[in-house]
């Protein structure tokens, strides 16, 4: 209902480092600076920020602090809001930014915390200082088995609740597990013979049934003493829990499918087949419940608008914390001869949310809110709380230059 003329911002010229602080491990970057090539620019200096979304090619810095992001490393480097000391952005009525960043500072409350999450509403952010590190001196993968997923989730309780974390763990369902097997290269002679010796220690000698098995998969970064006692921790918390380490190779397979996925959706779009991913944060003690009514919720509405074939619907653990975990879904069904199948599906996406907060899931724990999932901020945030950042907008954007109408920002 936008009568104005309507101005979209491209930033992606804007994408160099301003300046390097060595000593303070400190860079500026420029907003518009895709994930990859800061990475690139880091690396020629011997450093990195350690920020990997799974979407590192394409997203920004900029896009990163608007939507609140995580990445896969998060154990080791912290998610966007430990990562940024600094941010700058314009608004209709100046520079929102602090003049003099610090390592920590109390000065009362920071107008630059806004910032993360604004989704565009506040202003345009144009560049961001950056804690960075020495590339670590060992980067290595490893894997491990389970019988089922309870086991799984147990072991990932017990690992984030140790001081050995690796800077990423992850633990796939078995939907999602068989989905990576299928997309394995068929080994040849003797990877072949090891791959079979494997698969019968797996089925046969621990008694896995390979519909009910889940994966884990790590990426362990550091010194050589930090990562073997990450290592030697996976080991032991494996073997205590009745699994089976799956060594470096099957560790980065799954490692690297999680920035293929995106790619498989769109493909699949072309016959027929309408996939998304949702995400959310959940306590420990709802993981199941949550997962259960999700998946109960997508089968249920697929039989009740008659869709042909079956939904598919698998999940992972892709961050673990203290009190919780972040949940991924990935949803996909076959649409063909489904009228209006896109408002169908966004449909049930949309009940799919709901199953989730009701069983008490976050309505998200990375993705952001944007406009599809407006409609869940107020039982997320108090009235009061809604009012607070409206009125801040109001200040700053009087006559709603940024009027992108993301998250409750609504007029």
């Amino acid at each position: 209902n936008e009568n104005r003329m309507i101005v979209a911002i491209d930033t992606r010229r804007m994408d160099t480092i301003e300046w390097i602080n060595e000593k303070d491990r400190r860079v500026c970057v420029q907003a518009g600076i895709t994930g990859t090539r800061l990475e690139e620019l880091l690396e020629e200096k011997g450093f990195t920020v350690g920020h990997e979304p799974d979407s590192i090619e394409l997203s920004t810095l900029g896009g990163w602090i608007a939507t609140n992001a995580s990445g896969m490393k998060k154990n080791r480097y912290g998610n966007i809001e430990d990562i940024v000391e600094n941010i700058t952005m314009i608004t209709p009525k100046g520079d929102i930014n602090q003049v003099k960043p610090l390592t920590r500072a109390s000065i009362g409350m920071k107008p630059q915390n806004l910032l993360f999450g604004s989704e565009g509403n506040f202003g345009i952010i144009t560049k961001a200082i950056l804690k960075i590190h020495k590339i670590p001196e060992i980067q290595k993968f490893n894997s491990a088995v389970f019988p089922d997923w309870k086991t799984g989730v147990d072991f990932m309780y017990e690992l984030s609740h140790t001081n050995f974390i690796p800077a990423s763990a992850r633990l796939v369902d078995n939907v999602q597990f068989r989905f990576g097997q299928t997309l394995k290269v068929r080994p040849q002679g003797f990877d072949k013979l090891i791959e079979d010796i494997k698969k019968f220690m797996v089925l046969n000698v621990k008694g896995f049934d390979p519909y009910q098995m889940v994966a884990a998969t790590f990426k362990m970064e550091g010194s050589r003493e930090e990562v073997d006692y990450q290592e030697k921790n996976i080991a032991r918390l494996t073997k205590k829990h009745g699994g089976l380490v799956g060594g470096a190779e099957n560790g980065k397979r799954g490692y690297m499918l999680t920035f293929a996925i995106a790619y498989v959706r769109d493909f699949l779009t072309d016959y027929n087949v309408i996939g998304e991913t949702m995400e959310t944060s959940v306590p420990w003690s709802k993981i199941h419940q949550v997962c259960e009514a999700a998946t109960k919720r997508l089968f249920d509405l697929h039989e009740q608008h008659e869709i042909p074939g079956r939904p598919y619907m698998s999940y992972r653990i892709p961050q673990i914390y203290h009190t919780g975990v972040c949940i991924y879904f990935m949803l996909g069904m076959s649409v063909k001869g489904v009228n209006n199948a896109a408002d169908l599906f966004s449909s049930m996406e949309h009940s799919i949310r709901d199953a989730i907060m009701e069983n008490g899931g976050s309505i998200s724990h990375h993705h952001g809110v944007g406009k599809l999932r407006k409609d869940f901020m107020s039982n997320t945030l108090s009235p009061a709380s809604i009012d607070l950042l409206k009125q801040i907008k109001q200040s700053h954007d009087p006559n709603n230059i940024f009027g992108i109408r993301n998250n409750v920002f609504t007029d």
